[in-house]
């Protein structure tokens, strides 16, 4: 019988690279059923929740093909079950197929020949029918034959074309689920040499209806599993299947699980069943059939994996990001990060490739995020993804998402300025060396050199370092964006390390408590004033900083209100101990009327949510009995990088104005 390709599409999954390729199983129309008018359709509003095919008229095979390097030979069918009236074709077809791809085995789902639907909810009207087995048995009589027909076409057509599909012939199995399952003992009972599979494996299969009861002189092993709790009662038909195996002295595997129900397939239940087809593998590979593939024939090639093409992180049509790594040897992934839901985090589920998945149940508005994945306890950088935040103790990665939102830290096709990495030695710090992030905007190269710059300092928060402002920050970006808007006065941006190598918590009041105050007082100033084009006057030096920056940026600014002309405190106050310190023994310096001289003295908040809020609200109140004038700003976002890009953007147009 000739076999025409009916079409090929190649889709991209997750779990890795899947070729797909739909084959129709019979020229023109399939024998027995030429007078059949109807057409084949999909349903997935239905009881069951998900995607089901019905009035299959024209039968064909899905290829689904592991990467060539990954391909062991083994090759398996698979039909779905749906008491030959559907096809539960995800459950139990596309999903198993995947799996078997993931383990080196081509996979071919059989979409076989059902009874007549005449409903456009073919799954409802299939449950009243299912009231009266013996009415529904005399309804598919005649339809298991064709479907039988089909299943046998089907190995036989993989088996004549195992080169094409990089299989061996002799390793072709079929297996199948309920109805399914009674096509698997239908196909093995009534095959012939080319067309009979060389492993079976019914799932919660249906005996009554089973064409045939000749079991094949030749070994044929066969891979059972029901559940105990069974609502339509398979159970005692899979143990007669086996144990008819078992006294033909045939190798014989039975499992019978405490729970699952009818049709447990690849669904996840948080049972025992949720991994019947890691013990199915167990099975095919001490018989042989999941040997690995050959070694590569150079260093330079290896097997593939799931990872080769699997994407981090995805945004659905809904906005929500799903975010995926490979850690198959993994027993507990969570991922964490400043996205909704990201605190405390989500718990990541595995796949039966290794591919563990969580999707964040709020919409991600277009920005930019961090994430970082903990596999058993351990933070991980993802490995497929070159985007990230340096911070003090290591780095997290980034993750954008575009839109009109995100424009103004958006990297676009604008003049760009650039980010030296500097080195000095900290007197103050005994010698230290110590490194910055100097922003330098476009065409500072052009410029003449007598033409001196104002600077603002830039300070970063208790968890980050110098390279943070630049990299979940994105300073250079959000100001070279600015520039090309003609919003900025030229300047420079420095942005030191706010930790030393001293230990301890320094938030205390006013700078002589912290050695990072002294120093950038008695060696960043300097330093920057020494080797750039910088001015030294104090309305051309601003200061700003978040959280832990910006306390520091108030201990400098208020003791040292010569030195700064604006000031601007991120997320940040004073702690309660601290605060009473100011009012014991400060007032003195809060009194100085020199503060009340900043051009622009604003403090940012990132909302109610923002784990300074109150902090910052107590730290207000006392300015006011002080008298200290401020400009204050409460925004959104919390206490994150996404407020803080937000108040950069605000401040940077308000620095330097004549």
């Amino acid at each position: 019988m000739k076999h025409v390709v009916l079409a090929l599409t190649l889709s991209f999954a997750i779990q890795g690279v899947f070729c797909q390729e739909e084959l129709k199983l019979y020229e023109g129309k399939a024998p027995g059923s030429e007078d059949w008018t109807w057409s084949e359709a999909i349903s997935t509003n239905n009881p069951f929740n998900t995607e089901v095919v019905y009035n299959v008229v024209d039968p064909s095979i899905i290829a689904y093909l592991p990467p060539k390097a990954a391909a062991n030979g083994t090759a398996v069918v698979i039909a779905p079950g749906g008491a030959f009236h559907t096809l539960s074709i995800n459950n139990e077809g596309r999903d198993v197929a995947r799996w078997l791809n993931s383990k080196g085995i081509a996979a071919f789902v059989l979409k076989y020949r059902v009874a007549r639907s005449y409903a456009e909810d073919p799954v409802t009207e299939l449950m009243q029918k299912m009231g009266d087995f013996e009415a529904l048995d005399k309804e598919n009589e005649p339809i298991v034959p064709l479907a039988m027909a089909d299943g046998l076409t089907a190995v036989k057509y993989v088996r004549d074309n195992a080169d094409k599909f990089n299989i061996d012939p002799a390793k072709i199995g079929f297996m199948g689920f309920s109805a399914g399952g009674t096509l698997t003992m239908s196909v093995v009972y009534n095959a012939d040499e080319t067309n009979r599979p060389n492993f079976v494996a019914p799932i919660y299969a249906y005996e009554p209806a089973i064409i045939g009861s000749q079991i094949p002189a030749e070994v044929t092993p066969i891979f059972v599993a029901v559940a105990g709790d069974d609502q339509l009662g398979m159970m005692p038909f899979s143990i007669n299947i086996y144990k008819k195996w078992h006294a033909a002295k045939q190798p014989a595997e039975l499992h019978i699980y405490e729970q699952g129900g009818h049709g447990f397939g690849m669904r996840k239940q948080n049972i025992t069943t949720d991994l019947w087809y890691e013990k199915y593998g167990d099975w095919l590979k001490m018989h042989g059939f999941m040997e690995a593939p050959k070694a590569p024939n150079t260093p330079f090639q290896r097997i593939p994996t799931p990872n080769d093409t699997l994407q981090s992180v995805l945004r659905n049509k809904q906005g929500h990001l799903t975010f995926n790594i490979y850690a198959p040897m993994a027993q507990e992934v969570k991922v964490t990060g400043d996205f909704s839901g990201g605190f405390p985090g989500l718990q990541l589920e595995k796949d039966f490739s290794g591919v563990w998945s969580a999707t964040a149940s709020t919409k991600a508005e277009p920005d930019l995020y961090t994430y970082d994945f903990t596999v058993d306890g351990i933070k991980t950088l993802d490995p497929k993804n070159n985007q990230f935040k340096e911070s003090r103790d290591g780095f997290s990665n980034l993750f954008e998402v575009e839109g009109q939102e995100n424009d103004f830290q958006t990297v676009k096709n604008v003049p760009h300025g650039k980010v030296e990495k500097v080195w000095y030695t900290s007197k103050s710090l005994d010698g230290a060396l110590r490194r910055l992030h100097i922003y330098l905007p476009p065409g500072y190269d052009q410029r003449n050199k007598k033409d001196k710059l104002p600077v603002l300092y830039l300070l970063h928060g208790g968890g980050d370092n110098d390279a943070s402002w630049n990299t979940a920050g994105r300073a250079n970006v959000i100001l070279d964006n600015l520039y090309a808007k003609g919003k900025l006065s030229p300047m420079i941006v420095v942005m030191p390390s706010g930790h030393t190598p001293v230990e301890g918590f320094f938030m205390g009041a006013g700078p002589q408590q912290d050695p990072f105050c002294q120093d950038f007082l008695n060696d960043i100033i300097p330093f920057v004033e020494s080797n750039y084009a910088v001015s030294k006057k104090r309305e051309d030096r601003a200061i700003a900083g978040l959280s832990m920056g910006g306390v520091q940026t108030l201990n400098l600014a208020l003791w040292n209100p010569e030195v700064f002309g604006q000031v601007f405190p991120m997320s940040t106050g004073y702690f309660p101990p601290t605060i009473a310190e100011i009012k014991k023994e400060y007032t003195d310096i809060m009194a100085n009327k020199n503060i009340n001289t900043f051009t622009t003295f604003k403090i940012y908040m990132g909302g109610e949510v923002d784990i300074a809020y109150q902090n910052n609200i107590n730290m207000m109140e006392m300015f006011d009995t002080f008298g200290i004038h401020y400009q204050y700003e409460n925004g959104s976002y919390g206490h994150t990088f996404r407020a803080w890009r937000r108040n950069l953007y605000d401040l940077a147009p308000l620095l330097f104005k004549d």
